[in-house]
């Protein structure tokens, strides 16, 4: 039980880093995990002998070391999805000029496990492990639509479907609506509900069994995608996402035409 208890407490250090704050102190620390001092000291210097954590030796603040980088790169290296996916990203990306990639369901976001960017130098970017809320995205509400519909009450319970921009839906009934959209039309679309300036349309991905996997999305710069554009952008979405499902071992229901909105 003791040995659990500080695994749990290593991870919660290696979780407390994030993008807005990548380097943390060991007060820091101390203070947001309600930790002591000597315990965060005793376990960051394990997890600096392991290369979990690092030193930034300008600033004396720890970070995530590169040991998490190369378990991350094993994991990645092995998912099947994602070696599945690579290679027909490369393809959508080289069709539309616009970025690709996958994502999965973590906890209530969605996270990337594959991305291919575009070569366009005013593009959308998103990163290996960038999570995002579902109810913002096309991804999110992909995973929204092949889940039991209650999934979308647990969700407005949990986050209580924050506006991340003028154009989120922040409304269960709205969320409701869209979700069942995508259901009856088998695409996504985001008007820039997570990111302003920023949209993607995304389609399911199937695994053995016909059981949702993951969601391929394209993101593009709004002012930069005509309608047609995107009409065509959501065509290429949908029979890539055919053929990653094929791949995985699954069939594609047929769906509405994707450029229905």
């Amino acid at each position: 039980m003791a040995t659990r208890k500080t695994v749990d407490k290593a991870m919660e250090i290696l979780h407390a880093f994030s993008d807005e704050q990548a380097e943390l102190s060991i007060a820091e620390l101390s203070r947001r995990l309600g930790m002591h001092k000597s315990v965060v000291s005793r376990l960051v210097a394990t997890l600096r002998e392991w290369r979990m954590v690092e030193q930034n030796p300008t600033s004396g603040r720890l970070r995530l070391g590169v040991g998490t980088f190369e378990l991350g790169m094993r994991f990645a290296n092995q998912e099947p999805l994602r070696r599945v996916a690579l290679p027909l990203l490369a393809e959508l990306v080289k069709k539309t000029k616009q970025s690709a990639h996958v994502s999965i369901l973590d906890g209530w976001n969605t996270l990337v496990i594959a991305t291919v960017e575009s070569p366009e130098a005013l593009r959308v970017i998103m990163r290996l492990g960038d999570r995002r809320m579902l109810h913002a995205t096309a991804a999110g509400k992909v995973l929204l639509a092949y889940h039991p519909e209650s999934m979308i009450d647990d969700l407005a319970r949990e986050t209580g479907l924050p506006a991340l921009t003028p154009t989120t839906l922040t409304d269960i009934e709205a969320l409701r609506k869209a979700v069942a959209r995508v259901r009856r039309q088998g695409i996504a679309w985001n008007d820039g509900e997570s990111t302003r300036g920023a949209g993607a349309v995304a389609a399911p991905i199937f695994g053995a069994g016909g059981q949702i996997a993951a969601a391929l999305s394209c993101v593009y710069p709004l002012a930069v995608a005509t309608k047609a554009q995107r009409v065509t952008i959501a065509r290429e979405v949908k029979r890539i996402a055919a053929e990653i499902s094929v791949a995985m071992g699954a069939g594609y229901p047929a769906a509405a035409k994707p450029g229905e909105r």
